[in-house]
């Protein structure tokens, strides 16, 4: 059912919107890796819960803790399109389960290699740095690649690949969190709120979400522009993004730059230790935060480039994108419709936004201004600014201001 004076919302073609697309081969084998390092990650699971059940207990509370605000704000950093829910889990369960089980065996292996060409000295120091950065980044890309072969409409733009890789980080870093907890510093309550200072507090802001964000970005950009970009090109942006993730694991994982006060920590360590962290991890997170914002921009001016032949037509309107490309000026509409005309108006006003975006992602992979999925949304658009229209107080003041314009209309 839908209200009266809307259209029933348009399924559109061009979208997979779902993790589950059992047509597709890469959905089986994201499923049979997945189910088997399942497996290996329970038996894992298991050895480290017997080393304490309380702190193991404690290891999963507070890494929970900091993920849920963490995965909210990465999934909201794309301002326009929200990816599907089942596709960020499915990047989340990947980094956790898959490439962490994966990247121990691929570790182990690789570092025994280590050991014998440069010797248990050199080994202790330098195996985690050679190692690690390589295998991990390349798992946990894997699943971002994975993710668009069993989705491939859904990474249509940098900030999609930023926001799959990141999650798939986000798991890996829970998962090797705990191990940590438990291995490391001793898997005690005591130890484990320690692990937390260090691994979360301190070390947080320059984990795996920010090297495989760097790499999401990378495979983002290959996908999402394959008609407008020449191929070297696209992999000189692939290869430098995944290179400097790589770079900036390796720094973090290696001697170099290395603050970090002798355990046992006492009195004044405790505070050198977020400086140590900062010195090794301030300089990526700067270049993630410059590629975030450059990829906005993109997303701004993509955005705008798609919807100005749609001015004029019945789904959008000047005044409208005005306030569309800009997620301040869309929130403060909604706030001020809903306190104009109430919840619903805002809803519906936060419906509309939507679904005009959805406009601009159907122009852009559709050839005909006459193509039916393009006619349907746009009809869908107009029938949501109609109903809005004549919700009581939703109309602007004034119609012929596009200052006064907060609701849709004006055109």
């Amino acid at each position: 059912m839908h209200r009266p004076g809307t259209l029933p919302r348009p399924r559109s073609p061009l979208h997979d919107g779902t993790l589950f697309q059992p047509r597709r081969p890469a959905f089986w084998a994201f499923v049979a890796i997945v189910v088997a390092a399942t497996f290996v990650m329970f038996d894992e699971q298991s050895v480290l819960r017997g080393i304490s059940p309380i702190g193991w207990t404690l290891s999963w509370g507070l890494l929970v803790l900091y993920a849920t605000p963490v995965l909210l704000l990465v999934y909201t950093l794309d301002l326009y399109e929200r990816e599907p829910l089942s596709l960020v889990f499915g990047a989340l369960l990947w980094g956790a389960v898959a490439a962490t089980t994966l990247a121990g065996f691929a570790n182990d292996g690789w570092g025994l290699v280590v050991a014998r060409v440069g010797g248990p000295e050199f080994a202790a120091r330098w195996t985690a740095a050679l190692t690690a950065p390589f295998v991990e980044e390349i798992l946990k890309g894997c699943g971002v690649v994975l993710i668009y072969l069993i989705a491939p409409d859904e990474i249509d733009d940098m900030m999609d690949g930023f926001v799959y890789g990141a999650v798939c980080g986000l798991g890996f870093t829970v998962v090797e969190d705990v191990f940590y907890f438990m291995g490391v510093f001793g898997g005690h309550p005591a130890g484990v709120l320690q692990g937390f200072f260090v691994r979360v507090i301190a070390s947080g802001l320059y984990s795996h979400v920010l090297y495989t964000g760097l790499v999401g970005m990378g495979i983002g950009y290959f996908v999402s522009r394959r008609d407008h970009r020449p191929l070297g090109r696209r992999i000189l942006v692939v290869g430098g993004l995944a290179a400097a993730a790589v770079i900036g694991h390796f720094l973090w994982n290696s001697p170099f730059l290395d603050l970090f006060p002798g355990r046992p920590w006492t009195g004044a360590d405790w505070l050198m230790i977020p400086v140590a962290t900062g010195v090794k991890g301030l300089p990526l997170l700067g270049c993630v935060g410059l590629a975030v914002v450059l990829a906005r921009r993109r997303e701004r001016a993509w955005l705008r480039g798609e919807l100005a032949s749609e001015i004029g037509a019945a789904g959008i309107s000047v005044s409208e994108l005005a306030i569309l490309e800009r997620p301040p000026r869309r929130r403060e509409a909604v706030r001020t419709m809903r306190r104009r005309a109430g919840p619903r108006a805002g809803a519906l006003l936060r419906r509309l936004q939507r679904e005009q975006v959805n406009l601009a992602m159907i122009r852009s992979k559709v050839a005909a201004a006459d193509d039916p999925a393009l006619v349907e949304q746009r009809a869908y658009c107009g029938s949501l600014r109609d109903a809005l229209r004549a919700m009581p107080g939703a109309a602007p003041a004034d119609a012929g201001d596009p200052a006064a314009d907060v609701s849709p209309g004006g055109g």
